[in-house]
């Protein structure tokens, strides 16, 4: 199985159009689904503060846009990846699209995924040289938007890219004040600030 996900990994950043329709393809039912969303959001914590580890205390931004408590760090990008895929599926709707929610839900898990793949791998860059990782870490997330744009093409049926493009800027927007929504609102929750340590 861990093989097989390798090689679906290695895949879809060489071949993203058939490694789309692989996942898209998985017969999973939507509480699973679900569920492996939130198992991406509490690994993609531990893959942060794990990382950190290796990062330059110079370089760490005390005051950053994310919460630096984990529990509030997970409840964010668990939110931000459960915005991705509504506005995933909505947006792509708005265009006429044809994917269901369902594959919108294994498009953005899958994207998650190949990018804590790509972690990994920037966690060894880390020991090298931590300005060649933090660059690593950049293209990396260029690439995958690209990859992106490439399953919800094959997802929601659009016969170009540039529309997806499209729909992906106003996804972006969309994104924006939902990043900025959710950590007010759980820190409004919990009554701390953004920032400070629990």
């Amino acid at each position: 199985m861990f093989a097989f996900l390798l090689q679906l990994v290695a895949q879809t950043l060489r071949r993203p159009k058939i490694a789309a329709e692989t996942v898209l393809g998985f017969d999973l039912d939507r509480r699973s689904l679900w569920a492996a969303l939130g198992l991406v959001s509490v690994v993609s914590v531990l893959f942060t503060e794990f990382t950190l580890l290796f990062v330059p205390a110079e370089m760490v931004a005390e005051q950053g846009p994310f919460p630096s408590s984990p529990l509030l760090l997970g409840l964010v990008i668990w939110g931000l990846l459960v915005l991705s895929v509504f506005i995933t599926h909505y947006v792509g709707r708005v265009f006429d699209g044809q994917g269901q929610l369902d594959q919108s839900l294994k498009t953005v898990i899958w994207m998650q995924v190949v990018l804590l793949s790509l972690q990994v791998v920037q966690i060894g860059l880390f020991l090298i040289s931590p300005v060649i990782a933090i660059l690593f870490g950049w293209i990396g997330a260029l690439y995958v938007f690209y990859v992106f744009l490439e399953f919800v093409r094959i997802l929601h049926e659009f016969r170009s890219l540039g529309l997806v493009f499209a729909g992906a800027i106003v996804s972006l927007i969309g994104l924006m004040f939902g990043i900025a929504l959710a950590i007010g609102l759980i820190a409004a929750v919990f009554g701390l600030e953004v920032g400070a340590n629990v």
